[in-house]
């Protein structure tokens, strides 16, 4: 087994590594690693190699540095981010009813303490509200003008 075979591994894993997490760290390193695969099959040894993957990925670093986030924005365009946790929350509407020490409002049979967003607003028994925010695990609410 040459010294090529360890480059072309090495690459071939990096690139696959790439299609994974999508950040474009792993393609400079696949791409460094076959090119040294390249020079390991010109007759390079380990030195001549080893050159090779840190020039040649040094090289496509620096020459894509300044559009790198295109090419990020343009690997995950398919990609859409959910909202988890107490993110998912914000938008969602309900009722506020009252309970004997505080405002709630139920979202997916979970009760959820509520406050208004504007401190001068007041929430009454059956209005019909929407998150805007939150403060611990303590919803901000506004209420929906119907």
């Amino acid at each position: 087994m040459g010294i090529w075979s360890f480059w072309l591994i090495l690459g071939v894993g990096f690139l696959v590594a790439e299609l994974m997490t999508l950040s474009t760290t792993c393609l400079y390193v696949g791409i460094g690693a076959l090119c040294a695969m390249v020079a390991a099959l010109l007759g390079g040894e380990w030195i001549a190699s080893i050159i090779t993957f840190v020039v040649a990925t040094t090289i496509i670093y620096l020459a894509t540095f300044h559009w790198r986030h295109r090419l990020v924005d343009c690997l995950h365009k398919g990609s859409r981010h959910a909202a988890t946790g107490m993110d998912a929350l914000i938008g969602r509407t309900g009722v506020a009813f009252e309970a004997p020490d505080c405002m709630r409002m139920r979202i997916d049979g979970d009760v959820w303490q509520i406050r208004p967003a504007n401190n001068k607003s007041i929430l009454q028994n059956g209005d019909e509200v929407r998150v805007v925010g939150y403060d611990s695990i303590i919803l901000s609410v506004e209420v929906i003008n119907i």
